[in-house]
């Protein structure tokens, strides 16, 4: 098959991509845009909280009312106990915000963009990048229909080139595609190590006499966490009869006995909790990762032939833990350097030194270096945390001062000596409770098995020798129960397994993995799991 040639390649169709992909294609210039998604259709991988300002999408100038959820009627921030939970000042305030389902908003999003042009394929991943040198091409999509060896299958189809002048990473967090240029470029030179958060999320189906009130939002602190571990959970009431809930936890944390899928079920077992869960039944499950390192860790976006924008580059506003808004941001101010791009003839980083310019003068960015300091903050225990990040609100980000990450999150584990749970072996049997195969159950995986597997590990040997010194934490942090040692009786030597159509795609793997080992490479296009209406 020939190469195919597009103006734009834009990867990913979560909320940045696709709000480049509906800028560029109301200029008056047609250009010719393709929008490559790697999940089965728009929205499928896209897992968020969410809260939306609606003055965030005033730039996209949408045609019709975007399918938002409800307003947020009111909130609360709460520090746990095991059975209290005491109420804490709210620093950053919500007022104003819509709850949001973020996949049926993209898929909104990608018809509004189809409508004007855009091309958009779902299902096809962006396997490699093309480069000239050091001037990204395009992409090749990955093939499909290769065996567990990696040879054709009947049926095989072969990836297809894509070329353009311009190709726009909007992969989200640890895109691989995003990885590579970073590497490739050195684009992260001079920047603090990136840092991360593991996210996990349930929508609930409750009856109607549950005492939550739609619009309600409660976000928490505290237990099951001990002092010096980052993270929190929420609770959102999207509906009468509906609740999305979830936990995001530091991947910087030291302890490797840690088990922050258990830490969320036990969440879910407070009080305050529970009382809401009675009578209800989950409906969806998902995890994915997030970036926290904030304005300090943001790499160089540009290069010669290519962008980064969205939660990829880093955009995510780590104190209130939301990045859409600035994703939708970005987008437009790459939109708009592309036009500019375009209508020199310069396609080189010089010629798309416009997108960076605008994002230093935008006042969404200044936002973000006001709260630079908040997150890094939590470093030293929970306590410190909360009086640092007072102290940030108080005087709007003005310190003179920029903390700065000096440890990747893999390198800040300790290795295990006698290991010791951090919490105790699973919370008490409850309707509430799950355990990992039931929340896989309800993320609507879907891998065909004897597709190559996606999961590289450098040294296969290293997990059983010096994966040891930390008891194999992939065991423990990967939320899909990927990663199991077996020790069958009349096996002299414990085996390693990894049962790679069990993987919901989150990349800690890739991030947390104290030896450097495991790499996550995407499966075949269309795998992977279907957060539907999360």
């Amino acid at each position: 098959m020939s190469d195919l040639e597009f103006d734009v390649i834009i990867v990913g169709a979560g909320p940045a991509g696709l709000a480049t992909a509906w800028q560029l294609s109301r200029h008056s210039r047609p250009l010719k845009i393709a929008v490559l998604e790697k999940s089965a259709r728009v929205g499928g991988h896209l897992l968020s909280g969410a809260l939306l300002d609606p003055a965030d999408l005033h730039p996209l100038d949408l045609p019709d009312a975007p399918p938002l959820g409800p307003k947020v009627t009111r909130e609360s921030l709460r520090l746990f106990s095991r059975q209290h939970a005491f109420p804490l000042p709210s620093l950053w305030s919500h007022q104003g915000c819509h709850l949001l389902s973020l996949g049926p908003f993209c898929r909104w999003l990608a018809a509004c963009c189809e409508k004007s042009g855009v091309e958009i394929y779902p299902g096809f991943v962006a396997s490699r990048l093309l480069w000239d040198h050091t001037r990204l091409c395009g992409v090749i999509t990955g093939d499909q229909g290769l065996n567990l060896q990696g040879h054709p299958q009947p049926g095989h189809q072969p990836g297809v080139t894509l070329r353009a002048p311009i190709t726009i990473l909007a992969e989200g967090c640890r895109g691989h595609l995003t990885r590579e240029a970073i590497e490739r470029l050195h684009l992260d030179r001079d920047r603090p190590p990136q840092t991360y958060g593991l996210g996990f999320k349930e929508l609930w189906e409750i009856p109607p006499r549950s005492p939550t009130h739609t619009g309600e939002i409660l976000h928490t602190l505290g237990w099951p966490l001990q002092a010096d571990h980052y993270g929190g959970g929420f609770l959102y009431a999207m509906a009468p009869d509906r609740l999305s809930l979830g936990w995001v936890t530091g991947l910087d944390y030291r302890d490797a006995a840690f088990d922050p899928f258990l830490a969320f079920q036990h969440w879910k077992s407070h009080p305050r909790i529970r009382s809401r869960l009675l009578g209800g039944r989950p409906l969806a499950f998902g995890a994915k990762t997030l970036v926290e390192g904030g304005w300090q860790a943001l790499p160089q976006l540009i290069f010669d032939g290519g962008m980064l924008v969205g939660d990829g580059a880093g955009f995510l506003d780590a104190a209130r833990l939301q990045g859409i808004g600035n994703a939708f941001h970005s987008g437009v101010a790459a939109a708009a350097a592309v036009i500019e791009a375009f209508a020199g003839r310069d396609f080189s980083a010089q010629g798309l030194r416009g997108y960076p310019e605008r994002i230093q003068r935008s006042a969404w960015f200044g936002a973000l270096k006001a709260v630079r300091n908040v997150r890094p903050g939590f470093r030293w225990g929970r306590i410190p945390g909360l009086l640092n990040a007072a102290w940030e609100w108080s005087c709007r980000g003005r310190s003179p001062w920029t903390w700065q990450w000096r440890t990747a999150d893999r390198d800040r584990l300790r290795p295990v000596v006698t290991p010791l749970p951090s919490l105790s072996p699973r919370p008490e049997a409850s309707p509430w409770i799950l355990d990992r195969p039931a929340a896989l159950a309800l993320s609507a995986l879907t891998h065909r098995e004897d597709q190559p597997i996606h999961l590289r590990l450098r040294d296969p040997r290293a997990p059983l020798e010096a994966g040891l010194r930390f008891d194999n934490p992939e065991t423990r942090y990967c939320p899909a129960g990927v990663y199991e040692i077996k020790r069958p009786p009349a096996v002299p030597e414990p085996i390693y397994r990894m049962h790679a159509a069990q993987c919901l795609h989150c990349k800690c793997c890739d991030i947390k993995d104290p030896l450097d080992n495991i790499r996550w490479t995407p499966p075949e296009g269309g795998s992977g799991p279907d957060f539907g209406e999360m």
